[in-house]
């Protein structure tokens, strides 16, 4: 399974679970990935877009002024990450015709619930 997510900016977390555990994930920078195999897929990462993955806060000579066509090309690049992962290939036809499940989870109350 796979879970991404782009909320107004394509910089987003992404999971790739297999058997309910993390695989590989990253939160908002895909050079810091986390899970229990993180660098499986860096080839993969940076053949769809995703670029060297090392941090750019490491190379001092970088340009501060971020690239706005390679911010932009980060949502395609996790959505061809996902299909290589699942094999699914979301297009804009899927997504519009799709029908999506929602839930809200809460946290329990604090107060003591009876026993039975």
């Amino acid at each position: 399974m796979v879970s991404h997510m782009a909320n107004g900016s394509p910089v987003g977390p992404f999971y790739s679970y297999v058997d309910g555990y993390v695989r590989m994930s990253y939160d908002e920078e895909p050079y810091c990935r986390g899970g229990s195999h993180p660098d499986d897929l860096l080839d993969v990462m940076r053949k769809v877009g995703f670029g060297p993955m090392e941090d750019p806060d490491a190379d001092a000579d970088a340009d501060e002024d971020e690239d706005e066509d390679e911010v932009k090309s980060l949502t395609r690049a996790k959505s061809a990450l996902a299909h290589h992962v699942t094999g699914v290939r979301l297009t804009r036809r899927l997504l519009e015709t799709a029908e999506f499940t929602c839930g809200l989870v809460t946290k329990r109350p604090a107060v003591s619930w009876p026993r039975v």
